[in-house]
């Protein structure tokens, strides 16, 4: 990118962050209004699951089983959160910080969170740019990253990025060279798979990348922008990439990489990750259980959270809703990986369904969340007003296979998980509204 398209971005992108308030957005709505500031967002505070319509005895089953996998050696340590209508209701933490440690998990332990970063961080930040007019979700990839033109990808839009449609593969390794921006350009010049919106296909290589265009289009790394635009105003303090050493004895490890000769703790697991400097679109943001939640109830009130306001709620809307209709929940839906892989998604976000997602077979229709390869979940039932943040270190998968994706999500027990946390609601049916 020329230095004078790059002044040009961040010339534009303070212009818009410069109409911010509180240390959030407000800027011009779409449809005619005035600005997109909302009323005040609930906030998370601690309660009891009998005040929001919820079992208590049920809700310490759930914990319980989680404590009985980490005794039986499925995973070292986890924390979990439950809230539901503002309130948490549980948040408690299990085992120990790696396999074989006597350290044990607190509730503020620092997990890595691979792909969680694709919401937490780079749906978040190009929502936010989106917000403030900087980036908009029809803008091409190329006009602000001009090298991704190559190879008939010119017309490809940020909102095709972000629905997982772009038509790149699922990812493109590169970990032999050393030259990192030979690295990104290469994976730039990447040939697609598939015709753009034709279908869908998981892929890091697009959220990598997808990451690459906002720090162009902005002017600023990715940390930065997500850290200025969405955790800073949410209060978000432990959601970081790259924690600091200072933080190392906070962090949950993940497993030895052969790659790097040790046992992965306070480094993104991801080799192609660690190898570009750990800030990625893709992967490489950890945090906590409770920074988590805070950011799934700013989401489950369409983008503020107290007196942020750091979404425009129509585009929270359109976030979490299903933006492939291009695929159909019954071909896709046929298997954990495939539901990962194919299945219909928001921006960002996965989208639930009722056979083999990894938030289980009683959420509600509509609700959204996501999966990241170490282990971690994060889910949210709107019509329930239900977050459920589910959190371990059981490490990416060696190799990262079909077989060996169903063995972490049969170890970790995300399914027994979320299915709990609705068992312990106060109504009937599998979307009943009671309670």
């Amino acid at each position: 990118m020329s230095t004078q398209q790059r002044s040009f971005n961040r010339r534009q992108f303070l212009h818009g962050m410069s109409q911010l308030a509180a240390v959030a957005a407000v800027t011009p709505a779409l449809g005619g209004e005035d600005s997109w500031r909302c009323a005040a967002g609930t906030t998370l505070a601690a309660g009891r699951p009998e005040d929001v319509g919820m079992c208590p005895d049920r809700l310490e089953d759930v914990f319980a089983r989680i404590q009985r996998r980490v005794n039986d050696g499925l995973f070292p340590g986890a924390t979990a959160l439950v809230a539901r209508r503002g309130v948490v209701v549980g948040h408690r933490a299990f085992g120990h910080m790696a396999a074989g440690s006597d350290e044990p998990v607190t509730l503020d332990t620092i997990f890595d969170l691979q792909s969680l970063t694709k919401v937490l961080a780079t749906a978040a930040a190009a929502i936010a740019l989106a917000s403030a007019r900087v980036v908009h979700l029809h803008d091409r990839v190329a006009r602000h990253l001009p090298e991704f033109a190559a190879n008939g990808k010119g017309s490809i839009t940020v909102h095709d990025m972000l629905r997982y449609a772009a038509g790149l593969p699922v990812d493109n390794q590169l970990l032999d060279e050393p030259d990192r921006e030979k690295v990104w350009r290469w994976m730039a010049e990447t040939p697609l798979e598939y015709p753009t919106g034709s279908s869908v296909l998981y892929s890091d290589l697009t959220y990598r990348l997808l990451g690459r265009m906002l720090e162009a289009a902005a002017g600023e790394d990715l940390d930065t922008l997500a850290r200025a635009h969405v955790w800073g105003p949410l209060g978000m303090n432990d959601t970081m990439f790259n924690p600091p050493p200072a933080l190392a004895e906070r962090i949950a490890a993940t497993g030895y990489s052969d790659h790097r000769g040790y046992m992965v703790r306070g480094e993104v697991q991801d080799e192609q990750d660690f190898a570009l400097g750990g800030v990625t679109g893709c992967d490489g943001v950890f945090s906590t259980a409770m920074d988590i939640a805070v950011f799934c109830q700013m989401i489950l009130n369409g983008g503020a959270y107290g007196d942020a306001h750091v979404l425009r709620p129509d585009l929270v809307r359109r976030m979490t809703s299903n933006n492939t209709h291009q695929v159909t929940e019954a071909a896709t839906d046929t298997s954990p990986i495939n539901n990962l892989l194919f299945s219909p998604k928001g921006l960002g976000w996965e989208l639930w369904t009722r056979r083999f997602s990894h938030g289980g077979t009683r959420l509600s229709p509509g609700s959204y969340g996501k999966v990241g390869g170490s282990g971690t979940f994060m889910w949210v039932d709107p019509e329930r007003e239900l977050i459920g943040v589910f959190l371990t270190n059981h490490g990416l998968p060696h190799p990262v296979d079909e077989l060996n994706w169903n063995r972490m999500l049969d170890s970790v027990g995300c399914v027994e998980f979320f299915d709990g946390v609705v068992n312990a609601l106060h109504e009937t049916g599998r979307t009943g509204g009671a309670g």
